[in-house]
């Protein structure tokens, strides 16, 4: 990809994750752009008991009114992230190759890491938000990874 996307990628990227993060938490977008989606798999009512999550009833394969936010944001980050991530370089040659292989390493291994750590600290449905926060977090670790060693490479 050409060097002029990364700016313009790199600022949405940045910034739609805190944006994401608040109405994930929040849920104050719950009810905004609400549309009647067909999912593969749904439930009805989770019940929390001391020890344990039970779904109740399945929405699958059948039509349900859903709040869109939370997936277009999180395909707005990924696709800018994947932007961010692998437009070239001002400048780019063997070594901002090679720069951005070991960064994109050390994010997959961080990213393992915090999920080996997470499956054996966070359990049942939890866990699943977990993941959906991996989704994120390797293009993170890769974008300031890499950022910092273009920074070591350009100061020394």
């Amino acid at each position: 990809m050409n060097h002029k996307y990364k700016r313009v990628s790199g600022w949405v990227f940045y910034l739609t994750i805190p944006i994401a993060l608040y109405a994930f938490i929040s849920n104050r977008f719950e009810n905004f752009l609400v549309f009647k989606v067909y999912p593969l798999f749904s439930y009805k009512r989770t019940i929390v008991t001391e020890s344990t999550e039970n779904i109740i009833g399945s929405d699958g394969f059948q039509w349900i009114e859903n709040g869109l936010v939370n997936e277009i944001l999180i395909v707005i980050i990924i696709i800018s992230g994947i932007v961010n991530s692998f437009s070239k370089e001002n400048f780019e040659d063997e070594l901002i190759g090679k720069l951005r292989t070991e960064s994109l390493t050390l994010s997959l291994y961080l990213n393992y890491g915090l999920i080996i750590i997470a499956n054996f600290l966070i359990f049942e449905l939890t866990f699943i938000y977990v993941l959906v926060f991996n989704l994120i977090t390797i293009l993170l670790f890769f974008n300031l990874i890499f950022k910092y060693k273009l920074y070591q490479h350009y100061n020394s």
